[in-house]
């Protein structure tokens, strides 16, 4: 698709009527990228206008807290092509799970963890209905929500967290009607009907 040559989202089908996207919730962001590149200069005029706090990693007196140097966010060409990606899936009836680093859903986050633009990635999932699932990290505690489109919005746990002398592991199951997350060491088991 149209998507900038270094962002790193992509899409894939493992089974009939099944899709997975990948979104680079990175995709806007100064970490990892050269200080004299757009993509680096377009992420931190948008962090210095959200976050005007010595230390960009701070959201002390924040009104939108996720605007934080360790988070990041999406494009409108990655959000352009997120939205192809599902109005072809609406088309063929496939059910799609989403995954990315960063959380989009503030009731399964807390609101610092979040990606700095997560309401314009949720007003494309809800604008389809093929999306089941988000599936994120960041937020090492994890958080879990069914919003009002019945799209489940599973953060898991860190599994940087879990002690040395155990195993943390999480297994998908997933089902023409549901999803099946096995999990252990800070992984927690969960069932998500579609």
């Amino acid at each position: 698709g149209p998507l900038a040559r270094d962002c790193q989202a992509y899409h894939f089908s493992p089974a009939a009527q099944f899709r997975v996207v990948v979104l680079d919730a990175y995709d806007l962001s100064i970490l990892g990228r050269e200080p004299d590149s757009p993509r680096y200069q377009e992420s931190l005029r948008l962090l210095r206008e959200k976050n005007s706090n010595d230390n960009l990693n701070s959201p002390a007196g924040l009104k939108e807290p996720q605007f934080v140097e360790f988070n990041g966010g999406f494009s409108q060409g990655q959000l352009d092509w997120f939205n192809e990606v599902l109005k072809f899936s609406d088309e063929t009836q496939e059910k799609v799970i989403v995954m990315g680093h960063l959380p989009i859903h503030p009731d399964a986050s807390d609101r610092v963890c979040l990606a700095w633009n997560y309401e314009d990635a949720l007003a494309v999932i809800h604008s389809h209905r093929c999306v089941v699932c988000f599936l994120a990290g960041h937020l090492h505690d994890g958080g879990y929500c069914l919003d009002s489109h019945r799209v489940h919005h599973l953060t898991l746990e860190g599994v940087i967290e879990t002690p040395p002398e155990s195993n943390a592991f999480g297994i998908i199951y997933v089902y023409e009607d549901k999803m099946i997350l096995k999990g252990g060491g800070r992984i927690s088991d969960r069932v998500m009907h579609f």
